[in-house]
C-alpha cells in the first residue's frame, strides 16, 4: 500500500494513543479535574469511559486500567497496522505482543523526557511573564511526580533547581537499558 498510507494511519493512531496517553497520565499524576486542559481530554476521550466499565481504576482512583488496556490496543494497531501496510509482518504474535510493549515503554521515557524540557522552559516563561495557564499548570503537575524523588536527593539550591537534570540521567540510562533489551528481545525471535 506504500509508505503515504503508512504514514497517514501512524499520524492518526499516534494522535489517538496521545490523547489516551495523556487522559491516563492526568488522572496518575491527579492533575485537577476543573482544569479546561483535563476537562478537554476526558471529552475527547469519551471511550475510555465505555472500556471503565470492563477495567476498575486501582490505587484509590489513580491508576486509570480501562486507559491502560486502551493503550495496549491502540499500540498493537499502531504496530500490525504499520507493519501490514509497508509489507512486513510480524512472525510470530510473541513478537508482535513483545514490539507492542518496548515501543510503549520506549514513547513513555521519550515523552516524559519531552515533559521534563517544557517544564524547564515554561519555568522561566512562568518567572519572566509573571502570567500562568492551564496548559502550564497541566504540565507542571505531570512533570512533579518524575522530579518530586531526585528533589529529595538534591540538596536545596533556592531559585536553582537541579533535580531536571538527574531525571534526564535517569531517562538516558533508562532508555539505554531498554535499547539493549529490545534488541535482546528481538533478536532472539
Amino acid at each position: 500500500m506504500g509508505a503515504n498510507s503508512a504514514q497517514i494511519f501512524g499520524i492518526i493512531i499516534n494522535v489517538a494513543i496521545l490523547l489516551v496517553f495523556f487522559r491516563f497520565l492526568m488522572q496518575l499524576a491527579m492533575v485537577s479535574p476543573y482544569n479546561p486542559v483535563v476537562l478537554s481530554t476526558v471529552k475527547a476521550t469519551k471511550i475510555v469511559d465505555v472500556f471503565s466499565r470492563i477495567f476498575p481504576t486501582l490505587a484509590k482512583g489513580r491508576v486509570n486500567t480501562a486507559a491502560l488496556a486502551l493503550l495496549i490496543v491502540l499500540y498493537l494497531l499502531k504496530i500490525f497496522g504499520i507493519m501490514y501496510l509497508q509489507g512486513a509482518m510480524p512472525n510470530s504474535p510473541i513478537h508482535l505482543l513483545i514490539l507492542t510493549f518496548v515501543t510503549m515503554i520506549q514513547d513513555l521515557i521519550r515523552f516524559c523526557r519531552y515533559l521534563i524540557f517544557a517544564t524547564i522552559i515554561l519555568s522561566w516563561v512562568t518567572m519572566l511573564t509573571q502570567a500562568r495557564s492551564p496548559y502550564i499548570e497541566v504540565i507542571q503537575e505531570l512533570a512533579e511526580p518524575l522530579l518530586a524523588p531526585f528533589r529529595k536527593i538534591m540538596p536545596n539550591m533556592g531559585m536553582i533547581d537541579l533535580s531536571p537534570i538527574l531525571a534526564f540521567l535517569a531517562l538516558y540510562i533508562a532508555e539505554i537499558l531498554m535499547n539493549e533489551v529490545a534488541k535482546v528481545l528481538l533478536t532472539g525471535l
